[in-house]
């Protein structure tokens, strides 16, 4: 596809960067010189500085684009350049709105303002966040099929009974229902065979109804309930919209922000919440105010050093689960080295919404497309769910008998309703939701998994 990408900033190049890996044709704008510099330097991608207009668009391809995505930090900026793109020509247009006032109007008038996909990378990540949390024993909690589905990642802690269990026997004392898909174990991620044996400090993910993991759980003696009391620190668009959504879930609320102006506004925006307003990056001032006696501990301040530095503080006096916001690459390894899991990033999660998207418009044609892709494991892996046609070589061969490519193993079969770990004796067919994990890069239909 020819995609036009206004706004290099951290959303826009990760997304140049995701799109170009897909092997797209980007051309990216941006008006600040050292940016483009950055793209011409990193990336194999088109660049071109100056402030967007009519014509700069039109010099970008606009006219002749299959996809315009406006990236830039003004709401409104992008909502008129995806206006302009759609007037000029351009197939699909996708809009970054962040205000949650400009996201509900948005929503409410995507037809009217031609607008093919809204993006909220705040919003995203607060989604991302109150998913852990409703299932804190997880590092990462992955939803498939509607929900019917689950991948879910977690760290093995010495004296787990997976610990020395190869995966041939793992059905034969736990795990009923459930896939072991894949595993990290240092810089090194694989899909499993049976001969695979876990070890503490491994990260391994598995997938799942949500019921049969919360067996799992259980049954590895791990499992802890939802959490009750969160404490956030970060009064900006994730703490608002983070707070918004917990306290639909019941849970009690603290969210601490430094600015007073900002104080005022989230007290008015959340009255349910306890809005504190200090200094969120003094552990005294948080121990004052009860972190000790939080089940879990939020930190997404403007700072990913502070967030990571916060988050392991939390977890050092005994927080049971501690999330930070990091989006820069390089700090992701140093939270680990502090003893977090593995930190949000907003402009990832927004990466792989828009490569879903992209995806899906490739293959709209194609009824054995992907329906939803999603990156683990430091990105090392990605999950497809497909929908099987009736026409896809697929359908009616037993699992056994399939050719697969290296590296691509089908986790699970999701058919009326329902979530099956399949067999080699199970069959896809027509119609079933197939979720397929692979080290590979650019599948997009089912019958990618197959070897050439």
């Amino acid at each position: 596809m020819k995609i036009v990408v206004v706004g290099a900033g951290k959303i826009g190049f990760t997304l140049t960067q995701y799109l170009t890996r897909e092997g797209h044709d980007v051309t990216v704008i941006d008006r600040n010189p050292d940016r483009i510099g950055m793209i011409n330097t990193t990336l194999d991608a088109i660049s071109i500085s100056g402030p967007v207009d009519i014509e700069l668009l039109r010099l970008a391809g606009a006219d002749k684009a299959d996809l315009l995505i406006a990236a830039t930090n003004s709401d409104e900026s992008n909502i008129l350049c995806c206006m302009m793109g759609r007037k000029l020509g351009s197939g699909h247009t996708i809009a970054r709105v962040r205000q949650q006032d400009h996201y509900d109007t948005v929503m409410l008038l995507r037809e009217e303002l031609g607008l093919s996909l809204t993006i909220n990378p705040e919003l995203n990540a607060a989604q991302e966040i109150s998913r852990v949390l409703r299932f804190p024993s997880a590092a990462k909690v992955e939803p498939f099929a509607k929900g019917q589905a689950e991948l879910v990642e977690f760290k093995l802690a010495e004296g787990n009974p997976l610990c020395g269990t190869a995966l041939k026997n793992y059905h034969n004392r736990f795990g009923r229902g459930t896939l072991i898909c894949a595993v990290r174990r240092g810089d090194q991620v694989s899909t499993p065979d049976g001969e695979f044996v876990p070890q503490a400090g491994d990260s391994v993910s598995v997938v799942g109804a949500p019921r049969h993991i919360h067996a799992l759980f259980k049954d590895l003696a791990i499992f802890k309930k939802s959490a009750k009391s969160v404490m956030i620190v970060g009064g900006g668009y994730i703490g608002m919209y983070l707070s918004r959504q917990l306290l639909g879930m019941g849970i009690r609320v603290k969210l601490v922000e430094r600015d007073e102006t900002k104080c005022q506004r989230l007290k008015a925006q959340l009255p349910r919440a306890d809005v504190l307003c200090f200094d969120g990056s003094r552990p005294d001032l948080l121990e004052e105010e009860g972190l000790r006696s939080a089940d879990a501990f939020v930190a997404v301040t403007g700072s990913d050093e502070i967030n990571i530095i916060l988050g392991a503080y939390a977890r050092s006096v005994g927080v049971g689960k501690a999330i930070a916001k990091a989006n820069e690459d390089h700090l992701i390894g140093l939270a680990e080295s502090f003893g977090l899991e593995e930190p949000i990033q907003p402009k990832v999660l927004t990466a792989q919404q828009v490569i879903r998207y992209v995806r899906s418009v490739v293959n709209a044609s194609d009824s054995s497309g992907v329906e939803q892709l999603r990156r683990i494991l430091d990105g090392k892996l990605e999950v497809l769910e497909f929908r099987a046609g009736a026409s896809s070589p697929v359908v009616g061969t037993p699992l056994r008998q399939m050719s697969l490519r290296p590296g691509v193993r089908v986790a699970a079969i999701i058919r009326e309703g329902k979530c099956l770990i399949p067999g080699g004796d199970d069959e896809i067919r027509a119609g079933d939701g197939v979720l397929a994990v692979t080290t590979q890069r650019g599948l997009s239909r089912l019958e990618d998994i197959l070897k050439g």
